[in-house]
Order: C-alpha cells, then structure tokens, then sequence
C-alpha cells in the first residue's frame, strides 16, 4: 500500500496523486513519520462525524420503565402518535397507557416542531430557507419516532424528546 508524503493519507496502489490533497504519490511501503489514522484525516474525519452522530442519537432510552403489556397492547397508538393531526387518537384514545402517552409526547412535540416551520414559511427568503430544514429534521425524527414505537421502545428523539407537554 502507497501513502502520501505530503499528507499521509493511504491511496490506492495504482493513483499518481493523492485524492485527499492532490500531491504527487511517489511509492513508499509506510505512511510517513509524523502520520498516523488519528490524524491523517480521511479516517479522522468519518471518526468526527460518527462521533457526532452518536452524541445526536444517544437519547435517553427509558423502555425499562413500561410494562411489557403495555407495550404490546398499546403499540399502535404509539405508532399514530407520529403521524401529524392522529397524535389525538392516542391522546384521548390511549390516556391510561404510559407508554402511549411517552409516545404521544414525542409525537406532540414534532407536531409542534412542524407547525414552527409551516409559520416560517410566510417569511419570504430566510423563513422558506428554514421551514425547508424544519422540514427534513421533522422527517428524520418522524422516522426515528416511527422505529421506536415499532420496535416498542421508549427511547426520546433528538433535539426535542427531552421536553415534556403531557405527564
């Protein structure tokens, strides 16, 4: 394997230059003194990301906390907690169960969340700019959301599951 004197970074046998900073490959049996995975760059970069990724995901999981026959019983309504306006199916429909409630709480939460960026909207330029990014975090979480209640896990969504509207 080659690696590249000007960064480090590994490259493939066959390149004449390296894809991460352009220098010329001259052929070399180890990465350069100096250079190692941590701070070479290619491989420090998706470390950083999925770093990032999982500090944004690691959500409170409290699934321990409900009965196990609540869970199955009350799977659905969870399920409809995530779909827009049928959060109140489960608010009225499901009030005695905690898990549907922690479920509907979530789904409130990305209600409102939505609704935030549907009133962005009505500003010109910036507000459509960011009722466009509400928008794809909404969807995220609604399938983050939508995976959790499937699965029967309480886990909170990014962002916004750790505000609580019901108790």
């Amino acid at each position: 394997m080659k690696y590249c004197v000007s960064c480090g970074n590994p490259v493939d046998d066959s390149a004449k230059f390296c894809t991460v900073c352009g220098a010329e490959i001259k052929p070399t049996d180890e990465a350069p003194k100096g250079f190692t995975a941590e701070n070479t760059g290619g491989e420090a970069r998706e470390s950083k990301v999925d770093e990032a990724i999982n500090r944004l995901t690691n959500t409170a999981d409290t699934t321990s906390d409900y009965a196990v026959d609540d869970i199955n019983n009350n799977r659905l309504m969870a399920i409809l907690a995530y779909i827009g306006i049928l959060v109140l199916v489960p608010l009225f429909a499901a009030k005695d169960s905690p898990f549907a409630r922690f479920h509907t709480n979530q789904g409130l939460l990305l209600l409102i969340l939505h609704l935030i960026g549907w009133v962005l909207s009505f500003i010109p330029y910036i507000g459509w700019v960011a009722c466009g990014i509400i928008n794809v975090v909404c969807f995220v979480l609604f399938i983050l959301g939508l995976i959790n209640a499937v699965r029967g896990d309480a886990k909170e969504l990014p962002l916004i599951g750790k505000y609580r509207i019901l108790k």
